[in-house]
């Protein structure tokens, strides 16, 4: 019995001394560790010796002293390092593959090769081996040769598509971009399903005018050879990105006619086109979408997706014929026929009523009448229509947002506090949406001269820093503080200013931020006045009264701080509505010379770049 208890107490003690010496081990690697990260690669070198001492068969030990000799270069040691751990695991190739390099970094090539080329003819066609070696080379910088290894292995083991994906990357690291390509499409020929997968390593490639140049010459010897819908499919793509819109709205056909599914994939390429902005293919498609025997499920939202072509293009050829008039025509002169466009809207609305596609279709309309229209009675009539449509749920604080802008329009400015409150308290709403309704609300009390009221509702705002309405009332609740005391009657005057912009009594807007700037010249505000009257200006297509209020600011208010905004927006107007490419670059190179740390720099270099013709 006494024996028995002094050899379980022996066991104890040898036990607690194992554990003990695991606990200091693991203290001393810790401390290495640390050594390592911190650069003291001297101090972690010798931790590390006394550690493999202790234990020699422990890999994160040999793994860490390995690594230290060749962070100090002393790769011979790191050599006998490896060789004796080889001599414990003789069959561990990734090793021998890593002795190979640590050659190489030796500056013996030779040995390094020769190593390297004993491992592969011993690899008895495992692509284990290959891979090993390839990942070693690649480590190195030496792509060519890794490539290489990667090609052997495929040849001596006899599979085509051994190794693609290793090929791509490595290709396209260095920029061969064509065949890292091909080899992309040998993973997409193995298996189709691989689509998603080859579209998104593509994605890196052709984002550079080389790489899709290639990836498209590629695609289309490929498309040469064989004609597959994951094939096609790419190539639509490629055209896409390409821009090159009505080329792949034939490849959509191509591919609707390979499969067969009753205008679904036409439908599918109206959506994305849709998306693109492209609107009058997109029309095209959802017409041929819908003639096609499109299942029922689709055809509401064909339909309405046509009627929003309708509408954009509509809008669009507003916008051109109103460039070409005279710049003396006012911004409700001229109106786009929207009757097509309605007529379908009107049309879903009666066909699915009570549905999300009536709710979106009435929608639609009243923003017709609001926005391009004008017939802001007409809006609110269609606007509460909406709200009585049983699934419009999710967008009753839209439309009870548009609302209150309507009601800002036609002068209510009560009843439009109260759909902004309604937004706050409503279930529908997310925080994006309550922060907006918030804002609306403190620009009603300003339009209205309760500037206090005003910034008390704009305080919230101000301490959320990531609401997207956090600049805007910063800036509002700046321009309050700033004249309330001192030019009280002038920030009135500039508070109905904006108002009567809001309501499109543009030329009214103009004349009152005009007067403000005649009369108060000396006001912080008055080059703010200026660039709302030019921007107004702008709006009623008086380019040339614009320009005169730009360099108005420019010439006599030489202590301003948007002399940077106000030459940026003369490029702008040079750029965008007078067709001016020489003024415009002029107007953005002064930014970049006079402004080198305005926030315009970056995008004034850009608009130089596009205006010059040069890669973006």
């Amino acid at each position: 019995m006494i024996r028995m208890s002094f050899i379980v107490s022996l066991g104890m003690i040898l036990c607690h001394v194992v554990l003990s010496q695991i606990d200091q081990n693991q203290n001393l690697f810790r401390l290495a560790q640390t050594f390592e990260q911190q650069g003291e690669y001297e101090r972690a070198l010798q931790l590390y010796k006394e550690l493999y001492g202790k234990d020699s068969t422990n890999y994160p030990f040999f793994d860490a002293l390995r690594r230290m000799y060749v962070q100090l270069k002393q790769y011979d040691d790191a050599i006998v390092l490896s060789m004796r751990r080889l001599r414990l695991t003789p069959f561990d190739f990734t090793l021998q593959a890593n002795v190979a390099s640590l050659q190489y970094m030796a500056g013996r090539q030779a040995e390094a090769d020769a190593g390297w080329n004993d491992l592969l003819q011993s690899s008895n066609k495992n692509p284990m081996f290959y891979r090993a070696v390839a990942n070693e080379q690649a480590n190195l910088r030496l792509f060519d040769r890794a490539i290489a290894t990667y090609i052997r292995g495929r040849k001596e083991i006899g599979d085509p598509f051994l190794f693609a994906n290793e090929l791509a990357y490595l290709y396209s690291f260095a920029m061969d971009y064509e065949n890292s390509v091909r080899e992309y499409l040998l993973l997409l020929r193995q298996n189709e399903l691989q689509y998603d997968y080859v579209q998104s390593r593509l994605t890196t490639i052709v984002l550079r005018d080389e790489g899709l140049r290639a990836a498209m010459k590629v695609v289309e010897e490929e498309l040469r050879l064989r004609q597959t819908i994951p094939l096609l499919r790419m190539y639509q793509w490629l055209l896409l990105e390409e821009s090159r819109y009505a080329d792949a709205f034939a490849v959509a056909k191509n591919i609707e006619l390979l499969l067969n599914s009753s205008g679904i994939e036409i439908f599918q390429f109206a959506e994305r086109i849709f998306r693109e902005q492209q609107f009058a293919i997109a029309a095209q498609a959802y017409q041929l979408a819908l003639a096609s025997n499109l299942p029922l499920q689709h055809q509401p939202q064909a339909r309405f997706g046509y009627a929003r072509c309708l509408e954009e293009l509509s809008a669009r050829s507003d916008t051109n014929i109103s460039q070409r008039q005279s710049t003396s025509v006012t911004l409700l002169e001229t109106q786009p026929t929207f009757s097509g466009a309605i007529e379908l809207y009107t049309q879903l609305a009666k066909e699915y009523p009570f549905s999300g596609i009536a709710a979106n279709a009435l929608y639609r309309i009243g923003m017709i009448r609001y926005k391009q229209l004008f017939d802001l009675d007409g809006a609110m009539q269609i606007f509460d229509s909406v709200l009585t449509v049983s699934p419009a749920g999710p967008m009753i604080p839209v439309v009870l947002s548009t609302i209150g802008d309507i009601a800002i329009a036609q002068g209510k400015l009560d009843e439009a506090s109260k759909k902004f409150a309604l937004i706050q308290r409503s279930p529908y709403a997310n925080a994006e949406q309550q922060t907006l309704a918030q804002f609306r609300l403190a620009e009603v009390q300003f339009f209205k001269g309760n500037f206090d009221s005003a910034v008390a509702l704009l305080k919230p705002l101000t301490e959320n820093l990531k609401a997207d309405e956090t600049n805007d009332a910063l800036l509002l609740q700046y321009l309050i503080s700033e004249h309330q005391l001192q030019y009280l009657n002038v920030l009135k005057q500039y508070a109905h200013a904006e108002l009567l912009a809001r309501q499109l009594k543009m030329s009214e807007a103009v004349a009152e931020f005009s007067a403000i700037v005649d009369t108060y010249p000396e006001a912080p505000l008055a080059d703010d006045a200026i660039l709302k009257m030019a921007e107004y200006q702008i709006q009623l297509r008086r380019y040339n009264e614009a320009l005169t209020s730009y360099h108005k600011l420019l010439d006599d208010f030489p202590l301003s701080t948007e002399k940077d905004k106000t030459y940026f927006k003369i490029g702008e107007l040079f750029q965008l509505y007078l067709n001016d490419k020489q003024n415009a670059m002029k107007a953005y190179q002064v930014i970049l010379e006079k402004y080198p740390f305005s926030l315009f720099v970056e995008e004034a270099r850009k608009r130089i770049r596009l205006l010059r013709g040069d890669a973006i």
